[in-house]
């Protein structure tokens, strides 16, 4: 299967059964993220055990296929990793998304992300979770894809 066909297919999925759609019902960090220009929106909750790692993973929001497939990929992802292992993943994956190096074995499913280094006007699509979780977990209510004044 071609790279491109992959990314369409597994975008496709995800955004059709998103895996961790909805509210956590312990959520102890959460935080809105949204990208202006194109309108996503989207949220993002986390239930986070005594050392920090992620225990529970969910979002919720209107969002296009790519922010909505990247968010589902990313709570499968990210359960049982804590800050550090997620800033270590979030660099990665921006790394794959500019197009700097090819498939990343740590990050998964989230490779098929790839073909967006031909899409930059789409990578804040897939970059807004990644801000979403981080704000989250510093304790900051809110994230976005575009700079502010």
């Amino acid at each position: 299967m071609s790279e491109s066909a992959l990314y369409r297919d597994l975008v496709l999925e995800h955004n059709r059964s998103p895996r961790g759609l909805g509210a956590l019902p312990a959520c102890t960090h959460a935080a809105e993220g949204d990208n202006p220009l194109c309108g996503d929106r989207l949220r993002i909750e986390l239930a986070l055990d005594a050392a920090g790692r992620v225990q529970g993973f969910a979002f919720s929001g209107e969002a296009c296929a790519i922010t909505t497939a990247t968010a589902s990929l990313l709570g499968e992802r990210v359960r049982g990793l804590d800050a550090a292992a997620i800033a270590d993943l979030d660099a990665r994956f921006a790394r794959l998304v500019r197009g700097d190096c090819d498939a990343d074995p740590a990050l998964d499913g989230l490779n098929a992300l790839a073909e967006l280094r031909a899409y930059p006007a789409r990578r804040k699509c897939a970059l807004l979770p990644w801000a979403t979780l981080a704000a989250a977990l510093r304790g900051t209510p809110h994230a976005t894809t575009e700079a502010t004044a």
